[in-house]
């Protein structure tokens, strides 16, 4: 009887994990021949049989169990050499066939991750680590993202290093239909101090890594502003500060431009208004060139952050279920107030 339940438990095991491998198959199938956000909802549904998408993992944990049980029993009975050595010699076989048996979720993380960023890029016509569409083909990332960081006093905060290891691109139509290209980018920095010592000759290094999210906005006016909602100066070439009638103004923001007189025409009514609206919803540093028609907005919120309603996805009705409400809510919500400022 033990011996016909272990090879049950077995084949149950086995014919699971490898409905759930071929479920992963499939998956993969259908985000690469998906040519738009539908079409990997549709490839979804129907599904037909066996839509799980949790692998089995009893008999490992069973094993391992039993495997616990005969160290216990060989340390229970270590002066008996052979019973003892018996006991572990068993108790490793149980454990290596364990491990043999178990399904790590990488393979279905890994899936899921690609099918969220096909839903991504199709749903937003995002272009993950692509420049936006309207620079030629020839021109190098490398050097037009060294070049956009070079504009604006923003990306200088590291010590040791100021990288954008994730961008993504598309053109923002808005409600008037008027298009603009845009690049989403996260900022990492990093910062070194270095404290010394009692002893002259020994220095602590302090390191400290920091992520920003952002957002580069092509064709938009060339202001020469800096706006902020913390206490800092931008340096040159934003070095006049700009101060409002409203007190409550100036106390959350901050504004600077080239020169008095330039300020003072950029900065009407309308404007101010607008600027005091965009940063109720927001915080952070807006800037716009002075020469080249580029806005940069920063902040702490991650643009890239995913919302779902979902939050089960233990087969292909609630994978379906999450991608279909997946959604970049911080990212909608920063282009709408951005549609109000630069209108």
């Amino acid at each position: 009887m033990p011996v016909e339940t272990v090879k049950y438990t077995l084949r149950i095991h086995r014919k699971i994990n490898r409905q759930v491998l071929d479920n992963i198959t499939r998956l993969w199938q259908v985000g690469q021949q998906a040519k738009t956000y539908q079409d990997i909802l549709d490839g979804l549904h129907p599904w037909g049989d066996h839509p799980g998408l949790k692998f089995n993992n009893v008999l490992p944990f069973i094993l391992l169990v039993i495997a616990s049980g005969f160290t216990l029993f060989g340390i229970f009975f270590i002066q008996h050499g052979l019973i003892a050595g018996l006991s572990f010699l068993t108790a490793f076989a149980l454990g290596l066939f364990a491990y043999l048996c178990y399904e790590s979720d990488q393979p279905l993380t890994e899936v899921i991750q690609f099918l969220e960023q096909q839903i991504l890029e199709k749903k937003y016509q995002l272009n993950f680590q692509e420049l936006p569409p309207h620079f030629p083909d020839s021109t190098q990332p490398f050097f037009f993202i060294a070049r956009l960081k070079n504009l604006f006093p923003v990306f200088q905060q590291g010590s040791v290093s100021n990288m954008l290891p994730v961008y993504a691109s598309t053109t923002w139509k808005d409600q008037q239909g008027r298009e603009r290209p845009i690049m989403l980018f996260q900022y990492d920095f990093i910062n070194e101090i270095k404290i010394a010592g009692q002893d002259t000759q020994q220095v602590a290094v302090q390191r400290t890594q920091k992520t920003l999210w952002g957002i580069f906005v092509f064709e938009a006016p060339a202001l020469g502003l800096a706006v902020t909602t913390s206490n800092k100066e931008f340096g040159p070439p934003y070095s006049s500060a700009w101060y409002s009638s409203d007190l409550q103004i100036n106390q959350k923001l901050r504004i600077y431009g080239l020169e008095p007189l330039e300020l003072a025409k950029t900065m009407t009514p309308a404007m101010t208004l607008r600027l005091d609206q965009f940063f109720t919803q927001h915080s952070g540093e807006l800037l716009f060139h002075h020469e080249h028609h580029i806005m940069c907005f920063l902040n702490r919120q991650n643009l890239f952050k995913i919302h779902t309603k979902a939050q089960n996805r233990e087969d292909i009705s609630s994978l379906r279920g999450h991608l279909r409400t997946l959604r970049l809510g911080a990212y909608e919500k920063l282009l709408n107030n951005l549609e109000q400022l630069l209108q």
